[in-house]
């Protein structure tokens, strides 16, 4: 349940340390709603802060099934405005970072003719309603319209699909993200070189209204242990799961209610062919089988959680129920603890009207934005609620507000049409083959590789790579290159091993590299960050223990 407890005013402690700096705007929360907020905050001209408690897309937006998409199934529930929102952000993502997406078909079998009428004016109204969705798109991220494939056609796309009854399927487009970490933390990264601070492992512990109309925030530095104090003339709450604990931390009330929903993924060897596979678990509710990098990524789970979010976690029983519900639906063979290559999982924050008693399943992805100056706390903001793909459209609302409150005059939302550092190419085979004049010394194979996973930022890798680069070999037979490493150890904020695997590269969510490989690449990231063998030991032990069931 919420945590909306009206707390005291307090005076911070004179023992903390003070900036002298007055930021026009502190974000905290660094998962894609605060990412946005920082990156829209800085191309308008505030100064502004990101702090995050743990590491930077370690919370909810880790936890996706890695998809930009307009919510098809939003349509049941006639919110054609959250649809139409999804849309119209999804054409806008593929535009600004193309490096982070491309185009998947999914597949959704159909087994009565009740079932195909219904659903067809789903894919009739799903495409009215993205109309523009090629617009000022290469060709490489069009998506195409849906279609609808016949018994055999479908057997032939699915072998596996359950074939009692099977009239058909559709087949209609979506984006993949792959790797929604990253891609969040290029926001937060490219705000930063345009003059915006960001903090990981930094956590608001106290939020105070001075008498001088600004905000005090008091964070811990959860490595050093040392307090902070930051001044701000606004303060926007993105902390997701932990919003109301947030909010807690200045006294701010809001009548709704805050629902956490547990979402659940698990990721195994290839079980299904190039499409999404989109079937139903015993309770009706959907399960999607992703193809993703050389393997299958299955889920999600949508059950409510009402624990503290601090003490989340995915256990044997989640994962067992997950493989339980695939079996059922999908496959030839049962799959096994032994085949999760990889779990993961997070918090949904879902708004509430209190008496409200819908599932969190059916419950609304909208964004609800609080602005608490009825509650006493004018420049203090709350964004809940909410989805990945609509994540700039959250961040231009809330700045949007901020630049309100502001004195003086800020420039307009840009975020739609400037990308960020990565995004500024036109689509990947022209860049590939630009990368490839400016670098005709090196290997075609570096080449793509760096282009495909960091769009035009790939220039100042490859301007570090050499002819003979080494590499790392993942568990899904991708390389990965030294030169990369190399770039994000060294700009990307890396406290621990876990920071690099699970959130900046992505090297270990396929699953766990070879022994040999985990401790090459570990010991050359410590070379980079300067940790003793002491040190590696202790993160090349932090990495494993990541894939362990309990």
């Amino acid at each position: 349940m919420p945590i909306n407890k009206k707390l005291p005013s307090v005076t911070p402690r004179m023992n903390r340390s003070s900036e002298s700096t007055v930021y026009d705007l502190l974000v905290i929360g660094g998962g894609i709603t605060g990412a946005q907020v920082l990156w829209d905050s800085t191309l308008r001209g505030m100064k502004s802060i990101l702090l995050e408690k743990n590491d930077y897309a370690s919370g909810t937006s880790q936890a996706t099934s890695k998809m930009i998409h307009g919510g098809l199934r939003y349509l049941k529930n006639f919110e054609l405005g959250l649809v139409r929102e999804s849309l119209r952000e999804r054409a806008t993502l593929a535009r600004i970072t193309p490096q982070a997406i491309q185009s998947m078909g999914f597949l959704v079998p159909i087994y009565s003719n009740t079932e195909r009428l219904v659903l067809k004016a789903g894919m009739e109204m799903y495409n009215v309603l993205s109309y523009d969705r090629n617009t000022n798109l290469s060709q490489d991220r069009l998506i195409p319209k849906y279609s609808f494939l016949s018994r055999e056609q479908t057997i032939l796309e699915s072998p596996t699909v359950d074939r009692e009854n099977l009239k058909g399927s559709y087949l209609y487009y979506d984006y993949l993200n792959l790797n929604p970490e990253r891609h969040t933390c290029e926001f937060i990264f490219s705000a930063r070189e345009r003059g915006a601070e960001a903090k990981n492992y930094t956590e608001a512990i106290q939020i105070v209204r001075s008498s001088d109309s600004t905000y005090t925030v008091i964070a811990k530095d959860k490595i050093s242990g040392k307090e902070i104090s930051f001044r701000a003339k606004t303060v926007v709450n993105a902390a997701g799961p932990w919003a109301d604990f947030v909010e807690s931390l200045a006294g701010a009330e809001i009548e709704k209610h805050l629902i956490r929903s547990k979402g659940i993924h698990v990721v195994t060897r290839k079980i299904c062919g190039d499409k999404v596979f989109v079937t139903k678990k015993k309770d009706g509710t959907h399960l999607f089988v992703i193809p993703w990098r050389n393997k299958t990524i299955i889920g999600t789970t949508d059950t409510e959680y009402p624990d503290n979010p601090d003490r989340f976690r995915v256990t044997k029983k989640d994962i067992e129920e997950l493989l339980n519900e695939v079996n059922y639906t999908y496959g030839y063979t049962d799959l096994t603890l032994e085949d999760v290559d990889f779990y993961y999982g997070g918090l949904r924050p879902l708004v509430e009207d209190p008496g409200e008693t819908k599932s969190t399943y059916n419950a609304s992805r909208k964004t609800e934005i609080f602005d608490h100056k009825e509650s006493g706390f004018p420049g203090f903001f709350t964004a809940m609620g909410g989805k990945y793909t609509t994540s700039r459209a959250v961040g231009e609302a809330v700045v949007n507000k901020v630049a309100e409150y502001l004195p003086g005059t800020f420039r307009a939302c840009e975020t739609a049409t400037v990308p960020p550092a990565t995004g500024n190419y036109s689509d990947l085979s022209t860049l590939i083959n630009e990368l490839g004049i400016k670098f005709p010394k090196l290997k075609g194979e570096l080449i793509e590789n760096i282009a495909f996973r960091y769009g035009s930022q790939a220039v100042q890798i490859l301007e570090k790579s050499s002819a003979k680069e080494e590499f790392y070999t993942l568990q899904n037979g991708e390389k990965f290159f030294e030169s990369e490493l190399r770039f994000i150890a060294k700009r990307e904020d890396i406290r621990f091993a876990t920071d690099f695997f699970f959130r900046r590269s992505g090297v270990g969510v396929p699953g766990l590299p070879e022994e040999k490989e985990t401790s090459k690449i570990v010991r050359s990231l410590g070379k980079h960050l300067g940790w003793n063998a002491s040190r590696v030991s202790k993160e090349i032990k932090s990495v494993e223990e990541r894939y362990k069931i309990y």
